[in-house]
């Protein structure tokens, strides 16, 4: 297996180059809300337009390359998270199998779905409590709150007050909320306000000794660090493309055990193990699965190989390495920044680690999160105020979800100018 050489990584130069939307009047700054789009991105919607725009599943070239393409964005998926082996047609290779749907929160829907037509019939045994982390965005949380109405038990898993004085869910909590009737837990691995870690690990493995099944949503996680679902345990989890540099589609990994009792949406005469298109209705999106293929040649960019290398976790994991590492220098100026302005209440912790994402939010005591980002805006900057779908989260740390908080979200290719000049502005509001 190819692996990165030293002095091959690209300079913030050259992979501001790779995206055609920076430099033209925006400073992107809200990027967990959605990325932009290497140049190999954007090109391959219109090259499988003009010569593979065809149906899958037929016998002739035009059709037989559309099948592939469809094919090979779930395997690349596959090798991202790390869910182990090729794409097949049926179940039985890798450790589980990846599915598309046309967001995350279309795919917890239609997991949620699935579990409550899975419980009517008798197949999940005589569990039903759903264990729920309700300081995510909403995608992972308002599914499962709704299986209230269809017999299940939900337990709420807040955000508390640690003892530093940083908002986060605690293990002790959970802890308490586990047992024997468990049947899922559902949490969020960072929260899009709060930008911290948390251990999938160590979660899952706490929530498997009760017996229970561990949902994860990653969205805020995969754009900032290649997930590694094969290390961590975890049954199911999901992340939305269009925050990984790709089109607007959601993706999301099961386990082979964890689909096991339960039947996708699609079809009644489609065989439930027909995998993945039993769980994709209408099937996927052709010209996204093509635009998701064609990050590949700049994750190879990012890892410092050829374009030709095989394809590989290992390469996903060194790439978002580096991005995670030119990410860090943009986090520290900011939190800096924020650490001193006085009336300024950072959410989430005030250190820059490698338990942090590059998300900051913050609120100005007597100035509304609304008025910060209209005055820096005009000035050509994208920063966002409000609760990003996270109202709960909002309401339990006294927060107006209206207003919300005012966030600032980077990713790689943000240069140290665009985030000093962002700081700037915001010295003259805050």
């Amino acid at each position: 297996m190819a692996t990165p050489q030293s002095g091959t990584r690209p300079t913030i130069a050259t992979i501001r180059s790779q995206f055609p939307a920076l430099g033209r009047g925006t400073v992107f700054l809200d990027n967990a809300g959605g990325s932009q789009l290497p140049a190999s991105v954007i090109a391959a919607a219109r090259e499988y337009m003009i010569h593979n725009f065809v149906q899958t599943g037929a016998d002739y070239a035009a059709s037989q390359r559309a099948t592939e393409n469809v094919r090979a964005a779930h395997e690349l998926v596959k090798h991202f998270v790390n869910g182990g082996g090729p794409e097949g047609a049926r179940v039985g290779q890798g450790i589980g199998e990846v599915i598309f749907g046309a967001s995350s929160t279309d795919l917890c829907h239609r997991l949620a779905n699935a579990y409550a037509e899975a419980k009517a019939a008798g197949t999940l045994g005589s569990r039903n409590e759903i264990i729920v982390g309700t300081y995510g965005h909403e995608a992972n949380i308002g599914c499962w709150m709704k299986l209230a109405q269809r017999g299940f038990t939900i337990r709420e898993w807040p955000c508390e007050i640690d003892a530093d004085g940083t908002p986060r869910p605690r293990i002790d909590t959970l802890k308490k909320l586990l047992n024997s009737n468990t049947l899922l837990v559902a949490f969020a691995q960072v929260s899009n306000i709060l930008g911290e870690i948390y251990d999938v690990g160590a979660i899952t493995s706490l929530s498997h000794d009760v017996g229970a099944k561990v949902m994860v949503d990653g969205v805020a996680y995969a754009p900032h660090h290649a997930p590694d679902v094969a290390a961590w345990g975890c049954d199911w989890y999901v992340y939305s493309t269009y925050k990984v540099f790709g089109p607007h589609m959601g993706a999301m990994f099961g386990r082979h055990d964890a689909f096991a009792p339960l039947t996708g949406p699609n079809h009644s005469f489609i065989a439930r193990d027909y995998m993945p298109g039993k769980w994709e209705p209408g099937g996927s999106n052709h010209e996204s699965c093509a635009m998701i293929n064609a990050l590949w040649p700049y994750v190879a960019i990012m890892a410092g190989v050829p374009e030709s290398t095989p394809m590989s976790h290992a390469v996903f994991k060194a790439a978002f390495a580096q991005m995670a590492k030119l990410e860090d220098g943009l986090m520290r100026k900011v939190t800096a920044f924020l650490a001193e302005r006085n009336g300024v209440r950072v959410i989430g912790p005030r250190t820059v680690d490698e338990k942090r994402v590059c998300i900051a939010a913050f609120v100005r005591e007597g100035v509304s999160s609304a008025s910060i980002a209209k005055a820096v805006n005009p000035k050509g900057f994208g920063v966002r105020y409000g609760n990003f779908y996270s109202r709960r989260l909002c309401e339990q740390l006294g927060i107006d979800p209206t207003d919300g908080v005012l966030r600032i979200s980077m990713a790689h290719y943000n240069s140290e100018e665009e985030v000093e000049a962002v700081l700037n502005s915001f010295r003259e509001v805050i």
